[in-house]
């Protein structure tokens, strides 16, 4: 084989060496500018994303079962007994108190029995409530400016105030304004414990958005569901007794 010719071969070869270099750069290159969202790539890295998006459930979950007190009183001539007759008066608030075991005193869980009972709000879901927002601290303050035991925000402090909830560290005013509250929502969305629970820590507005968006449940109204719903086993087994 000749110099030239020699020659000649290792430049082809250098020169192919070369080009398969040049496409692996560009390669690189472009994955490099598509992971830091080079313009237009930012595009399609978020679209890829909106892709992945996991699709949030339609159906909104069932309450769990709690004694909800009704408007109305039982009939007077209907004669009911054993199960029934107890059952009957747990449904309209009659004998169905019982002291849970939390760390509040029993005069004032019947306090806040009472409340509840004026107001045709469950015993048991007020203090879930109580416990998840205060873990049952009268005096609890939050930075974002929410007071005792059910948390009232100072935004509502006004309206509240003229109403004659006057001090939010008083187990009476703040109870008694929260299940007000509580009983207002009721009155708007009946039967629907969990949107209730989601307009009481988020607002009306929050919660509708939540909807809106496909959220039929939070971690907030899910713990709060749970937690009334141990609350009113303890009670029927302490009246079963």
């Amino acid at each position: 084989m000749s110099k030239n010719k020699g020659m000649k071969k290792g430049i082809k070869a250098m020169t192919a060496a070369g080009a398969i270099m040049a496409v692996s750069m560009v390669g690189l290159i472009g994955m490099t500018d598509a992971a830091a969202g080079t313009p237009g790539q930012t595009g399609d890295i978020a679209l890829q994303v909106e892709k992945i998006r996991p699709v949030v459930n339609q159906t909104p979950p069932p309450d769990p079962v709690i004694h909800i007190l009704e408007e109305t009183t039982p009939d007077p001539s209907v004669t009911v007994s054993g199960n029934d007759a107890r059952q009957q008066a747990r449904q309209y608030g009659e004998d169905c108190f019982a002291v849970l075991p939390v760390a509040m005193d029993p005069a004032d869980q019947k306090t806040v029995f009472e409340i509840c009972e004026d107001r045709n709000v469950a015993f048991p879901l007020v203090m879930a409530l109580i416990e998840h927002e205060s873990e049952f601290d009268p005096a609890a303050r939050s930075t974002t400016g929410d007071s005792g035991l059910m948390q009232i925000n100072d935004i509502n402090k006004d309206s509240l105030f003229d109403m004659g909830y006057q001090d939010l560290f008083l187990l009476e005013d703040n109870v008694g304004a929260g299940v007000y509250m509580l009983s207002d929502l009721f009155g708007k969305y009946p039967g629907d414990t969990t949107f209730v629970l989601m307009a009481y820590n988020a607002g009306e507005k929050g919660a509708k958005e939540q909807r809106a968006a496909g959220i039929y449940e939070t971690e907030y109204s899910r713990e709060i569901l749970q937690r009334a719903k141990e609350f009113t086993e303890y009670i029927d087994d302490a009246l079963d007794k």
